[in-house]
């Protein structure tokens, strides 16, 4: 059907991006899906728009590195000289012409598509950054650099963090070193902690040493130690416990399930993967314990399968639902 599609107008192609800003949300509901369906086969322009975005799956993995890169230079000036709203536009005439396969491999949010690092899903990415610390980046995670002559600071715009602080050898005086997100800031006291941004508030672990937690609307200043971990939205921290050790698994690319209702683990699962995975509220609390690859969730869910009483049941290959067996 692309062979006689038209390119994609720039309206069309904004339209693919939020559509696929919206299924990749986590709210997107089986209506909001067959919506979707609708609109891409309602014209082969439309379904031409869609293809395109889905060069996860390597449709463009074979296009040289020039463009992509050149198109990568042209959205970073465009973000700093342009605005972030006038650089999707910009986003969406490039596509047109196909030369930002590399920078649609996930659909984001405006501000996390255009941030300094960013992963899709199912991606985990390892980071040097300047000062010497590591950055670890979980699935669809974004952040911005922030680095200058006072502080070292990294603005979590999605997803989740394990940072290793660097020792700034470079630095003409000492600069902290910060993790900011829409909730408050984490500031790194010598340590190796791990950052993960949700709607309610943000989760830190701390793997060794220490960090601070401020909200943006409190004064309070929370210190938390090697074991222990927290979270905190705007107004205050709330839950200081210590952790069960599993937090950072997803760092050697594994999940770790200590009898964990079936819900939850798809819950966990699913953000590695595209499209909607859920399971039937008759299995929901079903208890499953184990070890199971996030680089390979097909292998995990065929696991699943053969362990435990149920069968998955596939609409697509992006809308599978785990039911009970027979």
């Amino acid at each position: 059907m692309s062979g006689f599609a038209r390119e994609p107008s720039p309206a069309v192609v904004q339209q693919a991006i939020a559509w696929m800003v919206r299924l990749q949300s986590g709210n997107a509901s089986p209506a909001a899906w067959d919506e979707c369906l609708r609109w891409r086969e309602a014209a082969p322009e439309h379904a031409l728009a869609w293809e395109r975005l889905q060069c996860i799956q390597g449709r463009f993995a074979s296009m040289p590195p020039v463009p992509a890169a050149l198109a990568q230079q042209t959205m970073d000036a465009a973000r700093k000289h342009m605005g972030r709203r006038k650089a999707m536009g910009l986003l969406a005439v490039a596509m047109g012409t196909g030369c930002t396969a590399l920078l649609l491999r996930q659909p984001w949010s405006e501000s996390a598509l255009l941030a300094d690092l960013r992963t899709g899903v199912g991606e985990v990415r390892r980071v040097v950054l300047a000062d010497g610390s590591v950055l670890l980046m979980d699935t669809a995670t974004a952040v911005d650099l922030r680095f200058d002559e006072n502080e070292r600071r990294l603005v979590l715009l999605k997803g989740r963090i394990a940072l290793s602080s660097g020792a700034d050898t470079g630095a003409q005086h000492y600069r902290p070193l910060l993790v900011q997100t829409m909730h408050g800031r984490v500031r790194a006291l010598g340590t190796r902690f791990q950052t993960h941004l949700q709607e309610d508030g943000t989760q830190v672990q701390v793997q060794s040493d220490a960090v601070e937690l401020q909200p943006h609307g409190s004064s309070e200043v929370r210190v938390l130690r090697q074991g222990q971990q927290a979270w905190f939205d705007t107004g205050q921290v709330h839950e200081l416990q210590a952790s069960n050790g599993d937090d950072d698994a997803w760092t050697d690319g594994v999940l770790v399930a200590r009898s964990m209702p079936l819900s939850v683990f798809v819950a966990q699962l699913g953000r590695y993967r595209l499209g909607h995975l859920a399971c039937d509220e008759r299995v929901a609390q079903l208890r499953i314990s184990g070890v199971f690859s996030l680089k390979d969730t097909e292998r995990s869910l065929d696991l699943l399968q053969k362990t435990w009483p149920i069968e998955l049941h596939r609409r697509t290959r992006y809308w599978v639902t785990l039911m009970p067996r027979g």
